[in-house]
Formats: structure tokens, sequence, C-alpha cells
């Protein structure tokens, strides 16, 4: 049996497509010994069975916590909750709140991280380090054609002005967890994905992989094995590069800045993705090929999943009783974000990945099996037939 070394990860959103992976990934990565008990927070109750995570005796899921209360709050209900609160020595925080506009989604997910940490901080004397996970809007993405923009988008890049910096809400998270350790012994480091492929066990409101795999599934269905499916977008997104992140990717890079926080820490921000410039010309095929599909080109105008979902939500149904799949997923997907995916990026983005290598992070991965790995989950999950 491996030696007691002290280590407890602490993961904030863990039934998210991010911090799911970083649950699951810490039971064995950098080795089975990294860590000695791994807690990971959800909003709702969540059981282990139903995570499909790895039965492990060093695994607690935690749900109940309300991060939006005051700090005194959130000290009282983990100290109640979390079995070794005061032995959390490395955090990752991937918790999120979906607000409808720039400024309340700005205040709502700052405010979660200050409280989230401060709490924390109070109660773990040996914490050592927190990982924040970002994304592409630190590069200005949304923006692309009102600031200064040049791909492959580096950590180096300056932040976005004004009127848009403030609608960036990763910049005040990262300004709070600076002023939050200053003074502290704790050190802190970001992770920038791109695009973000993965399983979670419900619904996940950005994740490209399941909106594919739901509709996907339910095209296998309506219109046979071996129908052609063409791109829902257009030519220009059809061929704009990017490097997506699948999920264990991302949360080997998570976990390497945590326990390497001597190199990563220190508030340096790291690009994480599979490696790998891909564009959908790239991957559509392949993707379609996992549900015995022929994925084509787009068509001249891009079209809605969405709409085809809704056309066809009584065979989706009949999928559900016939294979017990889990109910309602398909109906509270975001399908505007497969849209904004598909059809609106019709730009470059790929990252460049020279720093996360510079620090001895080699991890690489095949895109399009980033995406078959999900869709294997997923069906292993309940989630598609």
């Amino acid at each position: 049996m491996a030696s007691s070394n002290g280590n407890h990860l602490l993961v904030f959103g863990a039934s998210g497509v991010s911090g799911w992976a970083c649950v699951k990934e810490a039971l064995s990565n950098p080795s089975k010994s990294t860590f000695d008990k791994v807690t990971g927070l959800t909003n709702r109750p969540l059981s282990l069975e139903e995570s499909k995570l790895p039965q492990d005796s060093r695994l607690q899921l935690v749900s109940g916590i309300d991060l939006t209360g005051s700090v005194e709050d959130v000290v009282a209900s983990m100290k109640q909750k979390i079995d070794g609160i005061e032995t959390v020595t490395h955090v990752i925080f991937t918790a999120y709140i979906e607000r409808p506009d720039y400024e309340s989604l700005r205040a709502v997910n700052t405010d979660l991280l200050r409280t989230a940490i401060s709490a924390v901080d109070q109660l773990a004397p040996k914490l050592q380090t927190v990982v924040l996970q970002t994304g592409g809007k630190a590069y200005g993405v949304e923006f692309k054609d009102k600031v200064e923009y040049n791909p492959p988008l580096k950590e180096s890049a300056p932040r976005i002005p004004e009127p848009y910096y403030d609608k960036v809400f990763y910049y005040h998270q990262y300004d709070a967890l600076k002023e939050l350790s200053a003074s502290r012994p704790w050190t802190f480091s970001e992770i920038r994905p791109d695009v973000i492929v993965g399983f979670t066990p419900g619904t996940n409101f950005m994740n490209c992989a399941q909106g594919l795999g739901l509709w996907l599934s339910l095209a296998r269905e309506v219109h046979g094995a071996g129908a052609q499916i063409s791109f829902p977008g257009t030519e220009a997104s059809w061929n704009a590069k990017a490097t997506d992140t699948f999920q264990d990717i991302l949360g080997k890079m998570n976990i390497y800045a945590a326990v390497n926080h001597d190199k990563c820490g220190n508030g340096e921000s790291f690009n994480c993705a599979d490696g790998s410039v891909a564009s959908w010309a790239d991957k559509w095929p392949g993707i379609c090929s996992w549900f015995g599909l022929e994925g084509t080109p787009p068509g001249e105008n891009p079209y809605s999943a969405e709409e085809f979902v809704k056309e066809h939500r009584d065979t989706w149904r009949k999928l559900e009783e016939e294979h017990r799949l889990k109910e309602g997923i398909i109906d509270n997907f975001s399908w505007r974000f497969l849209y904004a995916i598909t059809a609106m990026c019709d730009f470059d983005r790929q990252y460049d990945l020279s720093k996360a290598r510079s620090v001895g992070f080699e991890e690489t991965l095949d895109t399009v099996k980033g995406y078959t790995t999900s869709f294997e989950r997923m069906r292993e999950g309940k989630i598609i037939p």
C-alpha cells in the first residue's frame, strides 16, 4: 500500500465536463498515490454510482454547499459537510453559473470564486495552490472583429481593451485570486482550454460533444444507418482552425499545474488542448462515422440541429424508453451553444501550446478520439442509446 503524502485535492464543479475529468484523473494521475483524498463538490446531489466515476475509497462527493452565500456561511457548511476540509492541499476551480448578460455573469462568477477560495483559505492551513480554469474568452474570441486577435493564440497576448474588458469575467476572477493569494503561503495557476469535449453524468451547458451525441443518435434513428449528414455550419466554419480540448487532457493539465506549482504557480497561465490543429473538415467524417452515418461538407446555408430535435422529440422519447436513457437531457441542452460552435465560429482560434510544453506537460490525443470516447461514455452513462 502506498504511503501517505497528505495531499488532498478539492474540485469545485465536479459534475461539469471539466471538474468530472479532474476528479477522475486525480485518482490515478500522475500516479495512484498522488492524492490521499479527492473531494468533488457538486451543486446538486450526485451519487457515486450515478456519477460514473471510479469506485475509490479516497473519493467523496459533496453537494449542497451554497457558494453564493456569505463566506461565513460557506465556512460553516464546509466544516459540516466536507470530511477532512482542514487537510486540503490543492484546489481546482471549475464551478460556473450561467447568467444572461455580461455584467451579472461577471459579478456572480467572480463572487463565487472569491467566496469559495476565501472559505478554503480559512479552513485549510496546508493549502499549497489553487488552479483556476478559464478559456478562450480570455483572448477576446467573442469580440474578435473588434479587438486585436492574432492566432495562434499565446498566453502572452495582452488583455483586450475597454469597452470589452469588463465583459470577460475571467480577468476579474484572475485578479481576485491574485489579490487573495498576495499575502498567503499558497500560489495559483490559470488553465485555458479551447472548446471542451467530454462526458458529464447530466446536462452540461457548454459541451458540444453532448449536443452532437444527442443529435446524431437521433439522426441515425430517423434517417437510418449510412445516411448522409451535412455539417450544420458554413464553409468558413467548416475550414476554421481550432485546437479542441478533450476532458481527460484538461483534467491532467489542471492536476499537473496543481502538483507542479513550483514551476506553474505564481499566477502563470497555460493553454491546454489535444495537440494538433483540426478543422471541422478534419473531424466531421470521423464523428459521424461513430454513429454509422456519413459526414459530408456543409450545404449552402447553416441549419439548426435544435429544430431537428424539436421536430423528432417523440422519436427521442421512444429511444429514452427503449434504452432506459436519462430523461430530459435533450430538452435541457444548450442548443444555442452547439450552433455557435459549429456555425458562428467561422474564424481561426487555434492555440499555441509551447508554454505548456516548456514546463513539461506533453500529453496529446487525436481530436476525433476525444469525441468518440465521449460518445462511448455517454452511451455507458445512459445519455445516448
